[in-house]
């Protein structure tokens, strides 16, 4: 990444077959794909940092049963694809998808996609999704989208929240867990 805008790790095809991990390794990102793969380790540090389990996108990419089918249509055709969400926490054993929304999506396009996680809740697949966007804007069109798609009962089955609280948060907790580490170490 550019200086001065952190690190971005992954596991290489080595290290993934070092570890015994029965997962696919991913290959090098793009530059394009970076400030997504930054938020959703944020994503995940926020899950850690709250001791929530969560599956990455390998795993998700590892269990069919995380692909959902999506058509939605636009000016000119029918479009169908596969959509995973980018994580999946559990709270107890309740999972929850988790979405990192930093580009912008045609409105039919992310209209499917909210179809899909309704029709998870619906089906108790999953209790709910959790849209994580980098900027208010995006926040503001995935709520307007949700009222589109229909009814979510309750805000804990939808949720949204900007990348820079995601941060605040998980860097809030770390450093409060830490100092309860080092008063207890004193």
């Amino acid at each position: 990444m550019l200086r001065g805008q952190g690190s971005l790790f992954l596991a290489t095809r080595k290290g993934v077959l070092v570890l015994g991990l029965p997962l696919i390794a991913s290959g090098t990102p793009a530059p394009m794909w970076w400030a997504h793969h930054s938020g959703c380790a944020w994503a995940a540090a926020w899950l850690t940092v709250r001791g929530r389990t969560f599956l990455g996108a390998r795993e998700l990419l590892d269990d069919p049963g995380w692909s959902g089918q999506l058509q939605w249509f636009d000016s000119h055709s029918s479009k169908w694809s596969g959509h995973r969400p980018d994580l999946v926490g559990f709270v107890s054993d309740a999972a929850i998808a988790i979405e990192v929304e930093l580009a912008t999506k045609s409105k039919p396009r992310l209209d499917a996609i909210l179809n899909l996680h309704l029709a998870w809740i619906i089906a108790r697949k999953t209790n709910g999704v959790i849209y994580i966007c980098g900027a208010e804007e995006g926040c503001r069109r995935v709520e307007r989208a949700a009222q589109r798609v229909g009814p979510y009962r309750t805000d804990r089955q939808f949720r949204i929240e900007t990348l820079d609280t995601i941060k605040a948060q998980t860097a809030a907790a770390h450093d409060q867990h830490r100092g309860t580490r080092d008063q207890a170490a004193a």
